[in-house]
């Protein structure tokens, strides 16, 4: 098999710019919207809720408008990093399915028929509908669990307020340097 000059040349043409772009930063490349955007810009110091980490982040507000989530620049583990569940709190804000009033379904399972309710008969309905299985099944026949959200340390008081022992947290962050205190290392 011979190779021409010319197809060598091609051939490492395209190897060095696959190596360059291979070695930039993830979406150095990519367009940034957020650049477009007219307006007054902030950076607002804040911690993540998108798990019971609750990591440094800064949150890039244009013209009252949340448009981008960075890990806090002046975190001496974080920098600018984040996780990309982090990253995503953005599209959890302003998401139109969002749920942001109680419902409660008032058609068959599967139909989609929702109904809002006031938070006072959602608090009413759930805590007798707990109470119930409590009386009939004890109180280790309700299974708490959490994956997200920083509502972790709340639930774990519900829980040992109802008489339950057993609650699971999955660990999902694997950012930062944050699994080391998760496996026992020195970690911050």
């Amino acid at each position: 098999m011979s190779i021409s000059r010319r197809s060598f040349i091609k051939g490492m043409g395209i190897g060095c710019v696959g190596c360059t772009v291979g070695s930039l930063p993830p979406g150095a490349l990519a367009l940034n919207p957020v650049a477009s955007l007219k307006g007054q810009s902030k950076l607002t110091p804040s911690l993540c809720e998108m798990c019971s980490y609750r990591c440094p982040i800064e949150a890039q507000v244009v013209n009252n408008k949340t448009v981008f989530i960075q890990g806090n620049r002046n975190s001496p583990h974080q920098k600018t990093r984040v996780c990309a569940r982090g990253g995503s709190g953005v599209s959890l804000i302003y998401d139109p399915k969002r749920i942001v009033k109680p419902m409660k379904r008032k058609g068959p399972r599967g139909a989609g028929e929702w109904e809002v309710i006031s938070w006072e008969q959602a608090y009413t309905e759930i805590a007798e509908k707990m109470a119930s299985i409590k009386q009939h099944y004890g109180a280790e026949s309700i299974f708490f669990s959490s994956k997200s959200g920083s509502l972790s340390s709340h639930l774990f008081h519900l829980a040992a307020a109802f008489g339950v022992t057993k609650h699971l947290y999955a660990c999902i962050n694997l950012s930062c340097g944050q699994s080391h205190c998760c496996i026992g290392n020195d970690g911050w």
